[in-house]
């Protein structure tokens, strides 16, 4: 259904040395844990899903690294809520229509924040960013 809550808990960005040449910026995303946590909203509660995750940029031997972890607060029925639950406890998989969402949204979190770091300590941007070309007038 939705993410409805998203936190940062770490940051952990080092420069080792200077970038130069040809340097290969891979990132991934990974879900740590997921667990059932009671919403309280107004008089009544529901069950919602905290989803651990993380976020790495590896720069290559020697140039640098970017770590981000944080958790995400999903709501859905308590139908997918229990299905998502019993699929982390035995696959440590989420169901896909629920992974889908969530990594979505960490992604476009955790892809700005990574960006405002690397700028910060002078490292490649963990993607691609547009190419700009002028073309001189004739």
């Amino acid at each position: 259904m939705a993410v409805i809550g998203f936190n940062f808990n770490k940051f952990d960005c080092m420069r080792e040395g200077k970038a130069s040449g040809s340097i290969e910026v891979k990132h991934t995303i990974h879900i740590d844990a997921v667990s059932k946590t009671p919403l309280h909203v107004g008089g009544g509660s529901s069950d919602v899903l905290k989803v651990e995750f993380g976020f790495d940029v590896s720069y290559g031997q020697g140039v640098g690294s970017i770590s981000l972890t944080g958790d995400v607060v999903y709501t859905d029925t308590k139908e997918i809520i229990d299905e998502s639950l019993k699929s982390w406890s035995s696959e440590k998989k989420l169901p896909s229509m629920v992974e889908e969402q969530v990594q979505k949204f960490i992604y476009s979190k955790v892809i700005l924040k990574a960006l405002q770091l690397s700028d910060d300590l002078n490292l490649p941007a963990p993607i691609p960013l547009p190419n700009v070309s002028f073309q001189a007038k004739k």
